[in-house]
């Protein structure tokens, strides 16, 4: 009897040990089926709202845009990667806190962003061969550029980039750049949604410490003077956007 409760004690303390050891299941982006990635801002307003806006804050200027849309495939059911193509709309230079502003326009490639499930991203190369030399030593292809309609000699370069740069070194880690929530949408077609409701993913971006570049010999996107700094690697964005299929489930798990 003794010999078999010390084989029990053993079992139980080996199944506790496996249970320790269990490495967390990690996320993922999940889709009912492979498609095309349609979307747009997760919060969209006509009127001068910058919680609900796609903003931007990049040296000297603060840009903010009332629209986003969104492009992509899945080629996965389950990845832990995302990526997606981002055409930002109506958008401006605000130099103040009201809703006073000049024309900026984005470039007509988007930006394409890849999102990884533990929350860092990778801004990509647009693929156009335009490429921008960051600290003096750095050749880093363009991934996406904003035009200041106020003058032609100011051009703001977002180069590729992964965001948090911390997450070159450690991508297992877990990070905040971008954090991921479902939504669920009334959805009229039984046939492909036989709740009555459509899964959607819902990404709030919050990207910090981003590159980005004045560019040209003489930009005046600053004060005028060339003298000024010409680059930094304090951009933010923020903005929330909602991702889906169109005919099919789109979700965190």
């Amino acid at each position: 009897m003794r010999h078999v409760r010390l084989i029990g004690s053993l079992a139980v303390a080996v199944c506790v040990l496996a249970l320790t050891a269990a490495p967390t299941m990690a996320h993922q982006f999940v889709a009912s089926k492979l498609g095309k990635i349609v979307g747009h801002g997760f919060e969209e307003t006509t009127e001068f709202e910058p919680a609900k806006m796609q903003e931007w804050h990049l040296g000297t200027f603060t840009i903010r845009c009332y629209s986003a849309h969104e492009t992509g495939a899945i080629t996965e059911l389950e990845s832990e990667t995302l990526t997606t193509t981002i055409k930002f709309a109506k958008c401006g230079w605000y130099p103040q806190k009201n809703s006073l502003h000049v024309a900026a326009n984005w470039s007509t490639s988007g930006l394409t962003i890849v999102y990884h499930a533990n929350g860092y991203t990778e801004a990509v190369g647009n693929g156009e061969g335009e490429e921008v030399e960051f600290k003096k030593a750095t050749i880093l292809e363009t991934a996406a550029f904003i035009k200041i309609n106020s003058t032609k000699l100011c051009k703001i370069v977002i180069p590729e980039q992964t965001i948090p740069v911390a997450a070159i070194k450690l991508p297992l880690a877990e990070y905040s750049a971008a954090v991921y929530s479902n939504a669920e949408v009334p959805a009229a077609n039984l046939k492909y949604f036989p709740t009555g409701f459509q899964k959607r993913l819902v990404i709030t971006n919050d990207f910090k410490k981003m590159k980005y570049k004045y560019s040209g010999e003489e930009t005046q996107c600053d004060t005028g003077t060339f003298e000024e700094k010409t680059e930094g690697v304090t951009g933010v964005y923020k903005g929330s956007l909602e991702p889906y299929i169109q005919y099919g489930n789109l979700s965190f798990e």
